[in-house]
């Protein structure tokens, strides 16, 4: 009973976090434009988050005209986005220390791309087929490359475990020799979890939400916190692989959050200044370049 307590309370926490990160995107977006973001809903639209649920989850939306695959993509998608946030060790006991997490990171995030492409090639919408196409192309250029860095981490860590890796951050040398592999790891990280600028996949500009054009209702409500579920547990990925070593005199889970609400601050930074790339651009990015500095990197 107190595991499923302490499961229950920890997805509550993430799905409250990652509502408010889309509040905390649009605000500090804005900040930077010189614009005033969401500000009528409470004391500096503090409540806009809660405004946005109840009128996505009050509007009327048949679903009989979505496909059941389209309904079960959107499910699986969801459910991933929230499942995989246990991957993080964030607790002291046994509960989130997975021992081949290293491994479950790839086949989670490989499950999220499958349920992107799933929507939006079985959408009613030509738009909606573009998108999951696009999503498909991203795959080979995203979630190949996270694979092979995951394999690299394994071969240098000696384990699958995520906390086999995090424990090499004790020597200071090896964590500064780390840096190039660090930068690598966020760009995959970028192509991912769909964040420009490599955000193919919703592409607003060009197909107007892309494999998500026809979802509305509490449909598009999932799709929304999905994503926001899937920054929250990049950011918190990369704070506790590669910044686990700046250790500060507080606890741990507060230390944590601090460091994924930088590393989260500074994915917002990246799409307020980086102009979406082609489809082209990145598997050139992900496969003539990275892919070729991961291999010198194993190397030496």
């Amino acid at each position: 009973m107190i595991f499923v307590l302490k499961i229950v309370l920890y997805y509550l926490c993430c799905i409250f976090i990652a509502s408010y990160m889309s509040l905390f995107e649009r605000k500090l977006i804005a900040r930077i434009q010189l614009r005033l973001g969401p500000s009528n809903c409470g004391i500096g639209g503090i409540f806009q988050p809660v405004a946005d649920a109840l009128k996505l989850l009050f509007k009327n939306l048949p679903f009989s005209g979505h496909s059941q695959q389209t309904v079960i993509g959107i499910c699986l998608l969801f459910i991933t986005a929230l499942c995989q946030l246990t991957l993080i060790p964030v607790l002291d006991d046994n509960i989130f220390h997975f021992k081949n997490g290293l491994i479950l990171i790839i086949l989670s995030q490989s499950l999220m791309a499958f349920s992107e492409t799933l929507i939006g090639t079985t959408s009613n919408s030509r738009y909606g087929i573009i998108g999951g196409n696009r999503a498909y192309i991203q795959n080979l250029g995203g979630h190949l490359l996270l694979a092979l860095l995951v394999a690299v981490m394994m071969l240098i860590s000696g384990g699958t475990s995520v906390l086999d890796f995090v424990r090499l951050q004790a020597d200071v040398s090896l964590l500064i020799q780390l840096v190039p592999f660090a930068v690598i790891f966020f760009i995959s990280l970028l192509i991912t979890g769909n964040r420009m600028p490599f955000d193919f996949t919703e592409a607003e500009s060009e197909l107007v939400g892309g494999a998500y054009v026809e979802c509305g209702g509490i449909l598009f409500a999932l799709i929304y916190l999905s994503d926001y579920l899937n920054l929250l547990f990049i950011s918190a990925l990369f704070a506790t692989l590669f910044l686990h070593g700046l250790s500060m005199p507080i606890p741990y889970v507060v230390e944590l959050l601090i460091k994924t609400i930088f590393c989260v601050s500074f994915i917002i930074l990246i799409r307020s200044i980086l102009p979406r790339y082609k489809q082209l651009q990145m598997l050139k990015i992900a496969w003539s370049i990275t892919i070729v500095l991961l291999l010198l990197i194993a190397i030496l």
